[in-house]
């Protein structure tokens, strides 16, 4: 695979997120996620599992009981962050798709570290690298993501996600996703073959 450089030029622009989720949770597969610190430091990491969560006949999307002050961020543009804690402990990132009103959002369950990975490391706690953004409560760890973060756009130069790999249609897996019990039988889930 070719080294990996962050550019602004060639972040995604929002017509990428205001589309089916699905779609888009697919191709999210093999692109980057940047995050850029005042320190000037550098995040970045190679997106390789996703999970789709639908606005209509998915029980387990959050957007399934309506809007709330939670899940607001999934019912504005595609282009967003939205972030939720689980158990109390940790924290989720998704980045929201389709038009305002719909309610959806491609939930990041894994990432594969390409820069700032001592950085990581120490926000983590870890060392071990094949494990550090594995799990989508990692990834938001290893990243520093919180619920401050509700409703920051990915069109700035210190948060983008970046064209990068696009896999063929045979190294990308989808299955069922993981840890629901609503909708569970849906096949919303995506995986780069490592």
């Amino acid at each position: 695979m070719k080294l990996f450089k962050p550019d602004f030029n060639k972040a995604l622009k929002q017509g990428f997120y205001i589309r089916n989720t699905e779609k888009v949770a697919r191709e999210l597969i093999g692109k980057v996620l940047v995050k850029k610190f005042d320190t000037g430091d550098a995040l970045a990491g190679m997106i390789t599992e996703t999970e789709a969560y639908l606005a209509k006949g998915d029980l387990a999307s959050h957007s399934a009981t309506g809007k709330s002050k939670r899940n607001a961020p999934m019912f504005e543009d595609g282009g967003i962050i939205y972030v939720y804690m689980i158990y109390g402990i940790h924290h989720c990132l998704n980045i929201v798709t389709e038009r305002a009103g719909e309610g959806s959002a491609v939930l990041i369950r894994a990432i594969e570290p390409l820069l700032g990975i001592d950085r990581m490391k120490e926000l983590r706690g870890v060392s071990d690298i094949k494990n550090l953004c594995r799990g989508p409560g990692n990834v938001a760890k290893s990243y520093a993501f919180s619920r401050e973060d509700n409703f920051k756009d990915l069109f700035h130069q210190n948060l983008f996600i970046q064209d990068f790999y696009n896999p063929k249609p045979k190294e990308i897996i989808k299955t069922k996703r993981i840890g629901i019990t609503k909708s569970a039988e849906i096949e919303l889930r995506y995986c780069l073959k490592i």
